[in-house]
């Protein structure tokens, strides 16, 4: 939040100011209604008139201080907002993407939502208060002491009685609302993960289980907040039973003085309206300290989400990173658990413009092996050198400069097809229709009423899966990125379009790609320079689609266990 604040030092700076003449200009209120008292007492009415006018004068220009005060505390709370969350967002973004998966996302959520709501409302907030009413109690101190230093005395006794409260449930409130932000978060992941799963809730009949867990889990997190909020309800009694007990004593004091003729009317009213001014922000102050130390975890956590190690110092600075020849796998061995290794001893070299084939058994690795190519992962044993310099020495978001992966589990963006596309880019027309082409996509645009404006709705339930795998290939296709890496990228559209987008991509000669497949079609696979087949983690061979045939070895039997068989599909018009 320093960092927040420190971004808006200006706008900071101008609150604070109309903070202190809003509440020095408050505080002279007492002395105002110290000489109306007076001069109706004295009856004199010229001297009434006169304060009168003055005080018009006066109130017009106090709720003129007060309204800018207001709005630019209102607009500093905003940029604040604004600032904490985009810093929190862009720490996640830079993260690695091994550390970006060891947090559920909804604690994620949860930090952009319902904890920067907890900072404004327990930081932000109270901060801007108790400078506020710290210069209500300077300002009425010295107001007090100059009409009575007997009763300024009475007011200091009880108000370090109030002092100590807070001492006694700071620490105890520090843990309870770090405790509703921890509860929150598992909320929040909890409903996010039943909101994901509504289609298997209703195909199973599990809508009455599912409501009975819901309930538990909304009466839960409300009763931790409610812990918390019982907390804030005793420090805030305390402290008003304090407060309360200082104005009755401030009134007893002054009553005596006055029988005793050493204090006017007015004064007494001066009196009554000035320890409201001093008893009153100390107890707002005591209520505040609490609630903005109990929000200390909460911007630890924030700081661990925006840190600057997730950030590149020389972030855009870079020299692009360029693929001349070779991508060279050497004794790379990969595990994420140390006790379970996924990937063993990999030797291979990728050529610049070669097609390569990745076929193997499911679980023997071939996903993670190509998002180790990716740059997904750097804690791998081994070395995984780009025309001869090892990636890890680089800048992390090397390989994926070059690379671009299409999933088989396709995310789209809840806009329209062509942002799902250029994802915030611009690209010229012929570039989009050249990937609109490329990806079978282009005849299907064309038949819909609002083209490339057509909604695809949330991660594309309005069109089937077979498009959204095409827009898949157009977002790849369009960044003209020299490595392509599909992960049965093509297992959701037909025959037909699946060979005419493989195929597309085989004939693309500068394009190094990388294919995941199950599918043991002849004429594609004799395309492909070299066929990887994976078995335990490791290459177990390597060659032509023709020269693992003729070896009889792994990949053909493979093969033959597969339910497509060793002959060439038909494409189906």
């Amino acid at each position: 939040m320093k960092h927040a604040l420190a971004r808006n030092k200006l706008l900071l700076s101008v609150t604070l100011l109309f903070s202190i003449v809003a509440a020095a200009a408050g505080v002279l209120i007492a002395l105002i209604l110290q000489k109306v008292i007076d001069a109706a007492l004295q009856g004199d009415m010229q001297l009434f008139q006169r304060i009168l006018f003055l005080s018009a004068a006066y109130l017009l220009g106090l709720c003129l201080v007060s309204f800018v005060y207001s709005l630019c505390s209102k607009a500093l709370i905003r940029n604040v907002t604004i600032s904490v969350r985009e810093r929190i967002f862009r720490g996640v973004l830079h993260k690695r993407t091994a550390d970006f998966q060891a947090a559920n996302s909804a604690d994620y959520l949860s930090a952009l939502t319902n904890d920067v709501k907890l900072i404004e409302e327990n930081a932000l907030q109270p901060l801007l208060s108790t400078f506020q009413n710290a210069i209500i109690f300077t300002a009425s101190l010295l107001v007090l002491l100059s009409i009575s230093p007997l009763i300024t005395l009475v007011l200091v006794i009880g108000m370090i009685l109030m002092f100590l409260v807070p001492s006694l449930f700071g620490k105890l409130l520090q843990s309870r609302l770090n405790a509703v932000s921890v509860q929150m978060s598992r909320f929040t992941a909890y409903a996010k993960d039943l909101l994901a799963g509504f289609e298997v809730i209703r195909s199973f009949g599990l809508k009455k289980q599912t409501e009975q867990g819901f309930q538990q889990a909304n009466r839960t997190a409300a009763n931790v907040r409610f812990t918390a909020d019982r907390l804030f309800a005793a420090n805030e009694s305390i402290s008003e039973a304090l407060a309360m007990l200082s104005q009755f004593s401030v009134m007893f004091v002054a009553a005596y003085l006055i029988i005793t003729g050493n204090l006017s009317a007015g004064s007494l009213v001066a009196l009554v309206q000035l320890s409201g001014g001093l008893v009153g922000p100390v107890l707002v102050i005591m209520q505040n300290i609490p609630r903005i130390t109990s929000v200390k975890p909460i911007l630890e956590r924030f700081e661990a989400l925006a840190g600057e190690n997730n950030v590149p110092s020389d972030a855009g600075q870079q020299e692009p990173t360029i693929f001349k020849h070779a991508l060279e796998v050497c004794r790379l061995q990969f595990a994420y658990q140390q006790e379970q290794p996924v990937l063993r001893d990999i030797h291979f070299t990728f050529r610049k413009g070669k097609k390569y084939a990745l076929l193997g058994p499911s679980g023997c690795g071939k996903s993670t092996f190509i998002k180790l190519l990716s740059g997904y992962y750097d804690d791998y044993e081994g070395s995984i050198s780009l025309d001869g310099r090892e990636v890890r020495t680089q800048d992390n978001e090397a390989l994926l400069q070059l690379t671009s992966m299409i999933h088989q589990n396709v995310y789209l963006f809840d806009s329209d097809i062509k942002h799902n596309i250029c994802l915030g880019e611009d690209f010229p027309e012929p570039v989009l229709e050249a990937a609109l082409r490329g990806s079978s996509l282009y005849a299907y645009v064309q038949q819909l009423g609002e083209g490339l404006s057509t909604a695809v709705g949330e991660n594309g339930t309005q069109l089937s899966g077979g498009q959204r795998q095409r827009v898949a290939v157009a977002r790849a296709l369009i960044r003209s990125k020299p490595v392509l890496i599909l992960d049965e990228a093509t297992s959701a559209v037909d025959n037909r379009a699946a060979h005419e987008i493989e195929s597309s991509l085989l004939a693309m000669p500068d394009l190094t790609l990388i294919t995941i497949t199950h599918n043991i079609n002849e004429e594609l696979l004799e395309q492909y320079d070299e066929i990887l087949y994976m078995e335990d983690g490791r290459i177990a061979e390597a060659g032509s689609f023709r020269e693992l045939q003729e070896r009889g070895g792994a990949f053909r039997r493979f093969a033959q266990r597969t339910e497509t068989v060793l002959q060439p599909q038909l494409v189906n018009g």
